[in-house]
């Protein structure tokens, strides 16, 4: 893994760009696939497993079953091989962010996007489970958001193949601490169920911006899965919605018997989380009264009253008025006659205030602090304010049955003293058992619920395993109890929906079989080749790689032939020119090497391969010319006899060398020679050569 550099390409095909990150077991790269011409993510498995030939082999196997695992919420794999020693897997490119990073930038996230965060990493979980793959390290950093919101759940192949092989060392676990399931941390079984819980640490995490167990050492913190319940999430964010924390708790218990068991039996309690939130229960909800609030002080038990105006005739009408009179006199009067009527009601007041009474009836105003109180509280004040009470019934939710959920007239309100005051007063909600209608087509569905006194929301959505037009989930669960008249929620199934089509160029026909049933479509069209690949090997397919296209369609496929071939000319015999033109016009390369021969040189005397044998087009023939006949080698001279040499006293060099004829002496003070017969004398060193 270490000799990946960028810039390197992996399988001939896939040219890296820069790290993207780095684990314990891999390391993942940003890569360009130069066929597609798109971003790829490159998984490269460290060394140290790659020289393992058991988690190999389990890592290859577990590879093309994440490849199989097609779902809009994994992230997608696209190849595997092997490169420089180790092995890979090409998978999806997504930008990110990853769930980790979110939770860090805003600290908290909401209830409403907890729920939908774990409904999209749940549904990935159950299309793996059912393929009997266990993720075994669910945390934030394998969640990947998608460019359209989607999260994917990444690092399923090489998680499997953990859980397979022979990888755990002595004192250590695979998987992250912070998110292992109690059984990890002891070594124990892993089932769906482990998977579960920590999708209850990623949801614990959302809500409070903080894991459940968390120290310096992860030895520590395994100890704390295994031994330590977990604080409530409303103890460090109190917005938490009582009924999610029940689940988030429920999920995060240490026993897996007690906890979700399975990756759909935690999204319906989601689901029917949600649908609470969400109010579709059908009822208008009523807020109760405060806690502490700020109330209306009530009225005294003896209502100041005000006093009647002292009884006196109409004043008679005034006559018309005469033309000559002044109009300020018009204006006058009446505001006379005002002021007086505020001094009448003055003293009446005053009156009242020292203690008299004239035994008349007076006016109230209701209470403004009625609503919310139980319909005993309400009467009991209402009465007291010499007020008569009737009280109505209106449907309500338990919280609010028993209790005044409107007054009519309205709080606030002056009312004569003895008006009748209608208390309406929350009736708790009859119930009904709610029908299980999974698996039921829609419209069974649907009379079924509306014929137990339900209200239907139908929602649709893709489905892998269940049939098209036929109920996925519902919330409510069947035969949970429920208000009659609230509404249950259904998921009707739209099929299988549309899929990605896998890569198989280079794939073996059978594999790429295998992988076309797996991603729900069917083998088409198959034609084959020549080609210097293996035979049976994929060239071409259509639709191409990563084409969305419907569940059932077909797909194309051009495979290797093996390589075509052809027969070689006998050229032996021929001319070097004759015989490479021969060859190069069907299609060889040539190569010569030559030798001696009997032949004219420039002959070919042999070939490589043979005249006639079948062979690749393009080959390339060897050709032997021959160098014409070899020369007989001359014999060697045998060795002359020399006469010892006669040491003569050192004189003078000569003038000349005289050599003498054959036969006859040479004389001379310096060297002689003389050749034939002959022989020389003189002064200096004599040598006779010649016949013996």
């Amino acid at each position: 893994m270490d000799g990946v550099r960028p810039g390197d390409v992996i399988g001939g095909r896939y040219r890296v760009e820069d790290v993207l990150g780095t684990g314990g077991m891999a390391r993942v790269y940003r890569a360009q696939d130069l066929e597609l011409g798109r971003d790829v993510a490159v998984k490269v498995l460290s060394d140290r497993y790659a020289a393992d030939p058991t988690f190999v082999e389990r890592f290859r196997r577990e590879a093309s079953a994440a490849a199989q695992l097609n779902h809009p919420n994994i992230v997608q794999v696209f190849d595997r091989g092997e490169a420089g020693g180790t092995y890979y897997i090409v998978m999806e490119y997504l930008p990110g962010p990853d769930l980790k990073g979110i939770i860090r930038r805003r600290g908290t996230i909401s209830a409403d996007e907890t729920i939908e965060a774990g409904l999209q990493i749940l549904s990935a979980l159950a299309a793996a489970h059912r393929r009997d793959v266990i993720h075994r390290d669910v945390k934030p950093q394998n969640v990947i958001m998608a460019d359209d919101g989607t999260l994917k759940v990444t690092d399923f192949g090489i998680a499997r193949a953990g859980a397979d092989s022979e990888m755990t060392e002595a004192g250590s676990v695979i998987g992250t601490a912070q998110y292992l399931s109690p059984e990890q941390a002891r070594g124990g079984e892993v089932t769906p169920s482990s998977d579960c819980y920590a999708v209850g640490i990623v949801l614990y995490e959302m809500l409070t911006g903080r894991v459940p167990f968390d120290a310096e050492r992860p030895v520590a913190v395994a100890m704390k899965q295994i031994n330590e319940p977990p604080v409530p999430p409303s103890v460090y964010e109190p917005s938490v919605p009582a009924e999610l924390e029940a689940v988030v708790l429920k999920a995060l218990n240490k026993r897996p018997s007690e906890r979700y068991r399975t990756a759909e039996e935690f999204s319906a309690a989601l689901h029917d989380v949600r649908a609470r939130l969400d109010g579709v229960t059908g009822q208008t909800g009523v807020m109760g009264a405060p806690t502490a609030g700020t109330r209306v002080m009530e009225p005294p038990t003896s209502a100041t009253r005000v006093m009647p105006t002292p009884g006196r005739a109409a004043p008679p009408p005034r006559p018309a008025p005469v033309p000559d009179e002044e109009p300020p006199r018009r204006r006058v009067l009446p505001l006379v006659l005002a002021a007086l009527a505020v001094l009448a009601l003055l003293a009446g007041g005053l009156v009242l205030a020292l203690g008299g009474d004239d035994g008349g009836g007076g006016r109230v105003t209701i209470p403004g602090d009625l609503v919310g109180q139980t319909e005993a509280e309400a009467t009991a004040q209402l009465t007291a304010l010499g007020l008569t009470v009737r009280t109505e019934q209106a449907d309500a939710d338990a919280a609010q049955a028993g209790r005044v959920l409107e007054t009519r007239p309205a709080p606030g309100t002056e009312v004569d003293e003895g008006s009748e005051v209608v208390l309406v007063v929350g009736r708790a909600p009859t119930t009904a058992t709610v029908p299980d209608v999974v698996n039921r087509p829609r419209e069974d569905a649907e009379l079924a619920l509306t014929g137990a006194g339900f209200e239907v929301r139908v929602v649709q959505a893709f489905d892998e395993e269940v049939e098209e037009g036929r109920v996925i989930s519902q919330s409510p669960a069947g035969g949970a109890e429920a208000p009659s008249g609230s509404t249950v929620t259904i998921r009707v199934s739209r099929g299988a929906g549309p899929t990605d089509v896998p890569n198989l160029v280079g794939d073996s026909l059978s594999t790429a079989r295998a992988e076309i049933e797996a991603a729900g479509l069917e083998v088409g069209d198959l034609s084959d080749r020549s080609s210097e690949r293996p035979e049976g090997t994929v060239l071409e397919q259509s639709p191409r790689p990563g084409q969305r296209v419907e569940r059932g369609s077909r797909v194309n496929l051009v495979v290797a032939a093996g390589p075509e071939l052809v027969s070689v000319p006998n050229v032996i015999g021929s001319s070097l020119s004759k015989a490479q033109g021969s060859l190069e016009a069907a299609g060889f390369d040539v190569t010569t090497v030559t030798a001696p021969s009997n032949s004219p040189a420039g002959t070919v005397v042999d070939q490589s391969p043979a005249a006639n044998e079948q062979v690749t087009a393009g080959s390339t023939i060897t050709l032997t010319v021959s160098e014409g006949p070899a020369e007989e080698p001359e014999p060697e001279p045998e060795p002359a006899t020399t006469a010892p040499a006669q040491t003569a006293p050192a004189q003078p060099p000569p003038p000349e060398e005289t050599t003498g004829d054959a036969g006859g002496p040479g004389n001379g003070n310096g060297n002689g020679r003389g050749n034939g017969n002959g022989r020389g004398n003189g002064n200096g060193n004599a040598r006779a050569a010649g016949q013996r």
